[in-house]
């Protein structure tokens, strides 16, 4: 579908989504249009009379351009085309004007809920061909005499600071001039997410699509029906469940980059050491070495597309382009045409690079295009980036052709029939589903084949590289069936001798109980947990004080990769800060509000929330999405003290028995005879001093 003259800003929607999803999602709403007009001689579609306002908008360019028409004029020239416009996109024009703390603004048309409450404000901007509608400000004669006026301030410091803190909002506002309209959503707007209309370019070029998709974001049926749910709310939730299809190809996509990664290990190192494959342990440690790499790769894809964390120096362009995956993805299907391409070493030198500078930190004074650049990086001291935790692939080097490949997965959706392959936006997928994606291959087992080995399935069914899998031996093989056996194309899928595979064997995912909690699950059970603990009442007000809830703490004997822990960081948060501003009578400023829930979730995540996972590596996973979740600037946590890998069924009692008591040989002396002793905080803290020096 053609999107010229529409710019999804800071992807409002997904850019794949909108590439691949979106023209089915508006087809229903056309469709009743095109249906009205069949069966009705004076009705027309909202897109071709949109078609048809050409001369009108014509005449209204040729009266802004003139000299000598003062504002006054130009003014009532745009409010003629406005009465058009939205009588077309189904609004009632009605100019006024609308008294903020300080100041009005002009209003072109609004729209309210059915208890009276804003909805949607259709914002009047006084702007020439060349402005940005945001960065305009306010003329006076947008306004009655006796209204307020403010100069001062453009539109996008009103709607941030004015509009959006009020304690009745409207939930959308459409700002409009002759040339531009933006359209803004109240829970997106803190990070600058909205669409962006090019009047004149859509108008002058009448492209069918175009037209359809103008009007259909913008029409009152599809933003502000009467009844039922808005057509915008079915496209974001769409363009949601969207994202979760995402995670289902980064689910495919991460099994087979293990795979890769494993088998790439075992070329690298045979090449040194051709008994490398009797290394003792071998096929678990690569399993565990190989999956870290890769949630190191998703964790770099995500931080990267969240620059308003602030901890990955985005604004740097020595970093983007020196350093960040970014770059690395935009050479993701270059052609390696030469052997020097395909098995020099350029990926894996700027991967391992960006490994040891997100670990260690960085300070950099590179010069970049003939100037000095500086940045700097935090280190960040977590198991996953730990060098120590990757003994086996730190001898690696990986050829650029299997980075390539890697990145590729990780990078683009899997390829569909008929379809092209979309770039995954790690911007639209939260830490639900980063932590599903994480906690799927957990149960996932890597193995080396040690003799030729031939992939088998149960007749009938058609198993996909997430499912169970099965392997025979080529003496084994003779007792399958042709409809038993797997094929790629026209051949059984096999496994040469030495070849790493990473796939669910058996009952692993049973046996390792490796299942995540859906999000939908997680805020609701989160919520009625919270719910006495808050105090809240039948109204939804909260009984416990600001200071209260911030000193609340929350353990989950199971963590997993932290879904509940990150859940229940979020609520108190939004609780917390709900309260604070009950208390101190005073409004956080929208652009400031995400800022400051950051804080409120590191200040929770660092001191309040403990967790045990019998996991090793979900522990690792858990320490990884706590902080993602509540990053805040350049601070980093430490969850040593909180997050532990253990079983929590054993009992948590802060109470021992002697050693020689297990080693006892007369009874009166055993340990079941006498009750165990109860250690200080103090002495389990020296205790846990001594362990870690």
């Amino acid at each position: 579908m053609n999107l010229v003259g529409i710019t999804n800003e800071n992807e409002f929607y997904t850019n794949h989504y909108l590439n691949e999803i979106f023209e089915g999602d508006i087809k229903e709403q056309i469709t009743s249009w095109q249906e009205k007009e069949n069966e009705s001689d004076t009705y027309k579609t909202p897109f071709k009379k949109l078609r048809g306002i050409g001369p009108e908008y014509l005449e209204l360019l040729k009266s802004l351009s003139k000299k000598t028409n003062d504002t006054n004029n130009k003014l009532q020239s745009s409010r003629e085309f406005y009465k058009t416009l939205l009588d077309i996109l189904g609004y009632q024009y009605a100019h006024s004007t609308k008294e903020l703390d300080e100041f009005s603004v002009p209003l072109i048309a609004q729209v309210d809920k059915n208890d009276g409450s804003p909805y949607l404000w259709i914002v009047e901007s006084y702007c020439d061909e060349s402005c940005d509608v945001l960065t305009n400000t306010i003329v006076k004669e947008q306004l009655n005499e006796l209204d307020e006026f403010n100069s001062e301030l453009n539109y996008d410091e009103i709607i941030t600071s004015h509009i959006f803190t009020l304690a009745e909002p409207p939930r959308w506002v459409m700002l409009v001039s002759p040339f531009q309209i933006v359209l803004i959503e109240r829970a997106k707007w803190a990070q600058k997410r909205f669409l962006r209309f090019d009047v004149k370019d859509i108008i002058d070029r009448k492209e069918d699509a175009m037209l359809k998709v103008f009007a259909t974001l913008l029409h009152s049926e599809s933003l502000a029906p009467k009844d039922g749910l808005s057509l915008l709310d079915t496209l974001d939730e769409n363009s949601h469940k969207h994202a979760f299809g995402v995670t289902e190809d980064l689910k495919y996509s991460l099994r087979s980059a293990v795979e890769l990664l494993g088998n790439e290990a075992i070329y690298y190192h045979q090449k040194n050491n051709p008994d490398f494959l009797n290394t003792p342990n071998l096929e678990a440690d690569l399993t565990i070495e190989s999956l870290r790499y890769m949630y190191r790769m998703l964790f770099l894809f995500y931080i990267e597309s969240r620059p308003e964390l602030g901890f990955i120096p985005s604004n740097s362009e020595a970093f983007v382009k020196g350093y960040s995956l970014e770059t690395l993805r935009d050479l993701e299907l270059m052609p390696l045409l030469t052997d020097n391409d395909k098995n020099g070493y350029y990926f894996d030198e700027s991967v391992s690079l960006y490994f040891d500078m997100i670990y260690n930190g960085r300070i950099s004074h590179k010069v970049f295009e003939g100037r000095k650049k500086i940045f700097s990086i935090s280190p960040l001291r977590s198991h996953l980036f730990d060098p120590a935790k990757t003994p086996l692939l730190n001898k690696v080097k990986l050829r650029n052709h299997i980075w390539q490949e890697i990145i590729q997965s990780l990078s683009l959706s899997r390829p569909k029939k008929g379809k092209g392959r979309g770039r995954i936006s790690y911007a639209n997928l939260g830490i639900n589903q980063l932590g599903a994606v994480y906690e799927a291959l957990l149960s996932y087992k890597g193995f080396i084949a040690k003799e030729p080995l031939y992939e088998v399935k149960k007749a009938g069914t058609n198993p996909t590289p997430l499912e169970n899998a099965y392997f025979v031996t080529e003496a084994q093989l003779g007792e399958y069936k042709e409809e038993e056996r797997v094929f790629d194309g026209d051949k059984i899928r096999s496994y040469k001798t030495g070849t790493f595979i990473y796939r669910l064997a058996g009952r692993d995912r049973e046996k390792s109980a490796s299942y995540y909690t859906p999000e939908v699950l997680t805020k609701s059970l989160v919520k009625y947990a919270l719910k006495e603990l808050l105090e809240i009442d039948e109204d939804g007000k909260i009984g416990k004080s600001a200071d209260e809830i911030l000193n609340l703490t929350v353990c989950e004997p199971a963590m997993g990769s932290a879904a509940f822990l990150n859940e229940a960081i979020n609520q108190l948060s939004e609780a917390y800060l709900h309260q604070k501003q009950l208390e101190q009578k005073e409004k956080i400023p929208h652009d400031k509000y995400i800022e400051e829930l950051q804080k409120v979730k590191m200040h929770i995540a660092d001191n309040n929330v403990y967790g045990v996972d019998l996991n090793a590596t979900a522990v690792e996973l858990a320490e990884i999405s706590l902080w993602l979740n509540a990053l805040s600037g350049s601070f980093v946590p430490w969850f040593g003290f909180q997050l532990e890998n253990g079983n929590s069924l054993i009992g948590a009692r802060r109470e021992v028995y002697e050693t020689h008591q297990l080693t006892a040989t007369k009874k009166a002396l055993l340990w079941y005879e006498d009750a165990p002793k109860r250690l200080s905080p103090k002495s389990l803290w020296l205790a846990k001093k001594r362990e870690i020096t």
